[in-house]
């Protein structure tokens, strides 16, 4: 039996020891709260019984553990920039000392927390894994990019200053064509343009997994939402996010 409610006591006296009226901070808390959520649903869509769907709870719960000392050491949450893979420490936090037990008395689904949480923020998940394991790091894949999206609706690019870059950009020729092959995007670390940002975030729906996933950015807007939150000045900008638009929407679509 996996106690949820314990679980998140648990979280929250954890993150109770990094600073949280840092708004950083403080979103990071929040975003493991809704990812939970995420991973509710889709264990749900997938007719999971209850303790599978508690698992896909917790493993949300747990994913970004790494993230308050990410920042508190090095304030950023980039994983390329800090040199921290976030996913990677997590683990090793919740080995240390046997952490991971104040959060799951039994042993017995260690491993499928484990890789599930090392693999959620990865390009690709690591080949060789059983199936069980596998779907439980899909699972919280989708449920990560799916709050993802969510912040982009209401938290990222927020100044006057990314706004105007944004409005008045182009999308690079490079990213443009990922969408037109529907491919997701690997980061390589280079430095790029507000609206190539943005554009990121869309390619996000091409390493999705589950029908629960699809349709709930169909039938909520979300690429619409994200894309329509700008009134883009440059005409060839405006042409080429129309374009991602149209082409996000049918992947979506075709997907359900």
């Amino acid at each position: 039996m996996i106690d949820i409610e314990k679980a998140k006591n648990e979280f929250m006296k954890y993150v109770s020891g990094y600073d949280i009226t840092n708004p950083n901070i403080d979103r990071k808390i929040y975003h493991s709260l809704r990812v939970m959520e995420y991973c509710k649903n889709i264990a749900e869509s997938l007719n999971f019984n209850k303790e599978e769907i508690d698992l896909a709870i917790l493993i949300g719960l747990l994913h970004d553990i790494a993230r308050f000392e990410q920042y508190t050491l090095h304030q950023t949450f980039s994983d390329y920039k800090s040199g921290f893979d976030h996913g990677n420490i997590a683990v090793e936090i919740l080995e240390k000392d046997n952490f991971i037990r104040k959060f799951i008395k039994d042993g017995k689904y260690d491993e499928i927390i484990k890789v599930s949480i090392k693999n959620h923020n990865k390009f690709e998940i690591e080949e060789g894994l059983d199936d069980k394991a596998e779907v439980y790091c899909k699972i919280i894949r989708d449920a990560d990019k799916l709050d993802i999206f969510y912040e982009a609706i209401e938290m990222f690019w927020s100044t006057d200053e990314e706004t105007q870059d944004i409005e008045t950009g182009i999308v690079s020729e490079e990213y443009l064509n990922s969408v037109r092959k529907e491919n997701p995007i690997l980061r390589d670390g280079k430095k790029r343009s507000k609206l190539d940002a943005v554009i990121f975030v869309i390619t996000l729906i091409f390493n999705l997994n589950f029908k629960y996933s699809f349709k709930y950015l169909l039938e909520n807007k979300i690429v619409e939402k994200i894309l329509d939150r700008f009134e883009y000045k440059n005409e060839k900008g405006k042409n080429q996010v129309e374009e991602v638009k149209m082409i996000a929407v049918n992947y979506l679509k075709k997907n359900i």
